[in-house]
């Protein structure tokens, strides 16, 4: 694996956490897409739409959230499993762990 790609794979993961942790801050652990864009913009995470929702399809795959849609609107929604992998007392192939502290 080159460089590039290893940083793109480590990217990935932690975009994918930090999705999970956004909708853990949430009340009803409950966002837009767009707006879940917006908010991985502030953590230096410069993406399109389309990659929250391949990103979220991933998660929704492995249990972790799921993807509802209110119209033609894509919300996310944090199930009870991203609850646990966003604050580290669960583990989950393809999202960055947290580190102790974080």
């Amino acid at each position: 694996m080159s460089h590039n790609e290893e940083f793109q794979k480590k990217a990935a993961e932690d975009r994918r956490l930090v999705i999970l942790r956004f909708l853990d801050e949430e009340d009803d652990g409950l966002m837009s897409a767009s707006l879940m864009q917006d908010a991985l913009a502030m953590m230096a995470h410069r993406v399109s739409r389309a990659q929250v929702l391949e990103d979220a399809a991933y998660l929704e795959k492995l249990g972790l959230l799921r993807i509802e849609y209110m119209g033609d609107v894509p919300l996310l929604r944090l199930m009870a499993r991203g609850e646990e992998v966003a604050d580290g007392t669960a583990a989950a192939p393809g999202v960055k762990r947290p580190r102790r502290g974080e």
